[in-house]
């Protein structure tokens, strides 16, 4: 099939416009039934009036038309096209014979207009360029070669979900396809244009988490399942917010355009074939200047201003991360190495360290049909540098030259799923100097038989390998000022205009998924092909000027400060044209150059209704903090995260501190018991402060306890109270402690026996003024107390 019908009509500008009908890209451009095109002839829609320009990149564009039916037969064609797929028909427009539009009919959205006695029917028909519809389809882990994908063919593989692309080989503009006229552009490439830029597959996984983000490498093969990808409006999106370019349909073409590009006359461009393959580069005479442009509003025009801004903050998740994967599809028994080169290294632990996770998958089945028992994992993670020297992970996250393997099994008795998973984490420190590259190798599964027997117990009696899949991951922690708990550095970067915009209360904030970083294993990091390599991008120049460039993120929040240094004028109203102004072109009048926001067109009255942006970007005086760890507490960030880790481990530790206490107390203090008690006891806990060495120490004694002297001298210590004293056989001596370190000690001295007497020394310190005191009679008694000077007698029997 080909074109079925098609209409034409001239504008008030003796413009001549034809709309067509398609039911296929293919067939004749020639054929058909001409049709009346009612009302204004075709109307263009176009999404973004009320938008900044950091704001909604891609600029969906709608047609609408209204279609005069000449007899049943063709009505009744036209009404089946609600019943059909909304893939079967393209709307195409032209200007003077120049494709201008080119778009998926919507099918569902025919309208069949009211119609007056014997006048004849009309029907309303809307088609869509094809950019609204990307939200219903996602981006695609087989769109990539390596885990990277170029600018170029994700817009492509993006854009022929739609399947409009085969119009332009069927209208003979192939080569017309795509225009790049964005101004950013990393130094290291070749040359400009984002066919030379490549992206990680990484960056387009919603939330992706290299520890968390396991999907299934499952039966049904994806790693990356289909709802944990973003859709390709929103991956486009991110591209054209790290290059700062809005994305919009516009003289039978895609294209790339930056607002504050619009400096010269023309605006250069990099010119791709449907297939999005380069062809060369040109330049488009944007400006249409206007003498006086009073006269050519339809109504007198409202003019307002979008806020001026305070500041831009630009925040980023710096994610570092690899991946290697083996799919269900291509399970064997073979050795599954994982290679990782150039790794960031260190000369300390903690500088960057790793975090490894592997998950293998495998059959429950014993290869020729046996129960099998037990499934074991064997794997080696190790480090080599240039030279070759091998350093193998320890159990203890180190690493060492002494060769490690790790083992794992996986009991599989009584199991009925078709197949198991096993997953293997470990963190370690941080790859030594010099040993640049990490290998994760799972050298085997083995599926193991087993059978009992009453003398030898359990044994081996069949193993063999079996195919397995999986994946393996490994997240590293750059260098950073804290101890980094979850591998994601939340990154912010405020850019403020200046003095003259110091006093707005308005902020933009930017949340950014591309950036530069040094490590090439950085989620966000934007490669750029050199000409023989493909290298981290991290120089960019702006493109407004010579000079201007660096990192991606300043030159995004260099180029959206800019715009808004100042409050931005916007003009809206209703514009009679001569008929040459398009959505690439800017009106250029009072002295600056305004860019089309959004608007409605219409073509047989030549009338744009809509909104322009004036443009007078000032990147001097623009002021950078530069990167800072977020601290913003309702976001999740890295130092909250560190923060929120180090309270939960000092509530840890503060739970175990009566525990820790208490340990310390009963084993190391001054006084601690020696022996296990063998009766409830008590104790007192005290502090001393010993002069000699001028510190406090913890001090503990039994709470009343006692001690039994017989004959002989005996000096008290602390621990114990009362003083047993039995004279049986001899004289007992009792000699006080200091009365100056005793201040508040009681002692209670008690005599058993008849014979001989008990003498209380206070060597030189007095008691009741006398050098000692005696106990004579059989179970008599004395309590003495210390007042920090000398010993007092309280009580006597």
């Amino acid at each position: 099939m080909a074109r079925i019908y098609y209409g034409s009509f001239k504008s008030i500008q003796d413009i001549d416009y034809r709309v067509e009908l398609w039911d296929a890209p293919s067939g004749s451009t020639t054929s058909g039934t001409e049709l009346k095109l009612a009302g204004e002839g075709f109307v263009i829609d176009r999404e973004g009036e009320g938008t900044a320009t950091y704001e909604e990149f891609l600029r969906p564009s709608r047609c609408s038309t209204e279609w005069v039916m000449p007899n049943n037969t063709v009505l009744a064609d036209f009404i089946s096209i609600s019943t059909e797929a909304e893939n079967n028909w393209a709307m195409i427009v032209y200007r003077e014979d120049a494709p201008i539009w080119i778009g998926r009919v919507i099918a569902d959205q025919m309208t069949r207009l009211r119609e007056a006695i014997q006048a004849k029917p009309r029907i309303k028909l809307a088609a869509v360029d094809g950019l609204e519809l990307l939200k219903g389809f996602r981006v695609s882990d087989l769109w990539f070669t390596d885990g990277i994908i170029t600018g170029s063919q994700l817009f492509r593989k993006c854009l022929e979900q739609i399947e409009l692309s085969e119009y332009w080989v069927v209208l003979g503009i192939q080569t017309n396809y795509f225009y790049d006229a964005s101004l950013m552009y990393a130094s290291a490439a070749a040359l400009k244009g984002i066919h030379l830029l490549s992206f990680n597959l990484n960056a387009f996984v919603k939330n992706f988490d290299p520890m968390k983000d396991v999907r299934a490498i499952d039966v049904d093969a994806g790693y990356y399942a289909d709802s944990n990808m973003l859709t390709c409006t929103e991956a486009m999106e991110q591209i054209c917010a790290a290059l700062q370019v809005r994305f919009i349909h516009e003289m039978a073409g895609y294209w790339m355009v930056p607002v504050n590009g619009y400096f010269n006359t023309t605006l250069a461009y990099r010119r791709y074939s449907y297939t999005l393959g380069y062809q060369g580069t040109g330049t488009y005479t944007h400006r249409q200047t206007l003498a006086s442009p009073r006269p050519q509003w339809e109504a007198k025009p409202s003019l307002y201003y979008q806020p001026a801004a305070k500041l831009v903050r630009i925040d980023t998740q710096r994610r570092l991360a690899g991946s290697k994967y083996r799919t269900y599809q291509n399970a064997v028994d073979t050795i599954f190495s994982s290679e990782f080169t150039g790794i960031p290294t260190g000369t300390t632990p903690d500088d960057a360290p790793i975090r490894i996770k592997v998950l293998v998958k495998f059959t429950r089945a014993y290869p020729s049909g046996k129960v099998e028992n037990q499934t074991q994992i064997n794997y080696r993670i190790y480090l080599r540098d240039a030279s070759g020297t091998i350093s193998y992970l320890q159990n203890d996250g180190y690493w060492s030259s002494t060769v490690n393997a790790f083992e794992g099994k996986v009991d599989t008795r009584g199991q009925k799923t078709t197949w198991n998973s096993y997953m293997i984490e470990h963190q370690c420190t941080t790859a030594p100097a010099t040993y640049d590259r990490l290998f994760v190798d799972i050298d085997f599964v083995y599926s193991v038989v087993k059978t009992y027997s009453k003398s030898k117990g359990w044994q081996v009696t069949a193993s063999a390998t079996k195919p397995f899949w999986g994946s393996v991951q490994v997240a590293f922690a750059d260098s950073s000022e804290y101890q980094n708990p979850d591998f994601v550095f939340d990154v912010e970067e405020i850019f403020s205009p200046g003095t003259t915009s110091a006093l707005n209360s308005t902020e933009i904030n930017l949340d950014i998924a591309h950036y530069s970083s040094d490590s090439k294993y950085a989620i966000g990091n934007i490669l750029a092909y050199n000409g023989t390599t493909n290298v981290v991008a991290d120089d960019w120049f702006g493109g407004w000027d010579s000079v201007t460039h660096g990192t991606l993120t300043e030159m995004i929040g260099t180029a959206v400060g800019g715009c808004y240094k100042d409050f931005l004028q916007v003009v809206r109203g209703g514009w009679v044209d001569s008929g040459t102004l398009t959505a690439i072109k800017t009106l250029y009048f009072d002295g600056g150059a305004w860019v089309l926001n959004g608007c409605s067109f219409k073509a047989r009255s030549e009338a744009w209704d809509g909104e322009w942006l004036y443009l007078a970007p000032t990147y001097s005086g623009l002021t950078s903090t530069g990167e800072g760890y977020k601290i913003d507490p309702g976001k999740n960030d890295d130092k909250v995260n560190y923060a929120l880790e180090a309270v939960a481990e000092m509530n840890g530790s503060i739970n175990f501190v009566p525990e820790q206490v208490l340990e310390f107390l009963i084993n190391d203090a001054e006084g601690a018991p020696t022996a296990q008690p063998t009766l409830n006891t008590r104790w007192e806990v005290m502090l001393e402060y010993v002069d000699s060495s001028e510190v406090v120490r913890w001090h503990v004694q039994e709470h009343n306890a006692s001690v039994v002297y017989t004959a002989g001298t005996h000096t008290i210590t602390n621990g114990y109270e009362l003083i047993i004293c039995n004279t049986a056989d001899g004289n007992v001596t009792v000699n006080l402690p200091n009365a100056t370190e005793s201040k508040g000690k009681k002692y209670y001295f008690m005599k058993t026996a008849t014979a001989h007497v008990v003498t209380i020394s206070g060597g030189s310190y007095n008691i009741n003024g006398s050098s000692s005191t005696t106990i004579n009679q059989l179970y008599g008694s004395k309590t003495i107390i210390s007042d920090g000077a000398q010993w007092y007698i309280i009580s006597s029997v």
